[in-house]
């Protein structure tokens, strides 16, 4: 009797070896990647804050008028100013304002464009509020609404 020995053929112990390193490499990086926000950069996104406001209890108490929109360096007191640190560009719709038990709303002429990486400006003329609703000292709070759905919230005392 004879007994056919087959000898099964397999990759080297070094191969077997590099192929695991490199398999955990390769996972590590994308765990790295998504754990440390590597892969963030290629996202597209508005990322919109407004800054400190400060409007006066007269501006407050004007009759309303659409807010019209521009480069912060051309806005004239009192104004919005809303930061857009992110990739993409959003568009404020409207903002509402509370103060005095009421909510305001206004809506800018034509859309406020936030153009990412930039600051916009919101010039504010009045909310209709009648004359002495909003008194100096007196705290607001408000919110722009974002065309992509975003709500940034702001706070401020009048002047």
């Amino acid at each position: 009797m004879h007994i056919s020995t087959k000898r099964r053929k397999a990759i080297s112990p070094i191969l077997a070896t590099v192929i695991l390193i490199a398999i955990t490499l390769i996972a590590a990086i994308a765990i790295a990647g998504f754990v440390f926000g590597l892969f963030g950069s290629f996202t597209s996104s508005a990322q919109v804050q407004a800054a400190p406001v400060s409007f006066t209890a007269a501006v407050a108490n004007a009759a309303a008028a659409a807010p019209t929109c521009h480069a912060v360096a051309g806005a004239t007191a009192p104004y919005l100013q809303l930061s857009n640190t992110g990739t993409s560009s959003a568009t404020a719709n409207y903002f509402t304002i509370s103060f005095g038990g009421k909510t305001y709303t206004q809506t800018p002429a034509a859309g406020c464009v936030v153009v990412a990486g930039s600051n916009e400006a919101m010039d504010v003329t009045g909310f209709g509020a009648g004359a002495g609703v909003a008194v100096v000292g007196e705290q607001f709070t408000g919110a722009a609404l974002m065309s992509n759905g975003a709500s940034v919230a702001f706070t401020g005392t009048f002047q």
